[in-house]
């Protein structure tokens, strides 16, 4: 970052696939990145309360396997979408 507020280093195979999608969006790597995990980030934790909070009344849960993977599902979702 231009702030040097944080480095991150990723694995060749992850670091073409950013500048592929950095490039399709027409920004740098660093400005798609940055956008990416802010757009994440952003979210708020209302769900995850709500879940908390449901667990807390009934003891049930979602399982993590199935939870991760609609992340992922969405997740997925949210890089594809054209910016």
């Amino acid at each position: 970052m231009a702030d040097g507020g944080l480095t991150i280093e990723l694995e060749a195979s992850l670091g073409a696939r950013l500048k592929e999608a950095a490039e399709a969006a027409g920004e740098t790597a660093d400005e798609y990145a940055a956008r990416v995990l802010a757009d994440a980030l952003a979210d708020d934790w209302a769900a995850a309360k709500a879940s908390l909070a449901h667990y807390d009344r009934t003891g049930e849960f979602v399982d993590a396997g199935k939870a991760l993977a609609e992340n992922r599902a969405r997740l997925v979702e949210r890089l594809n979408q054209p910016r």
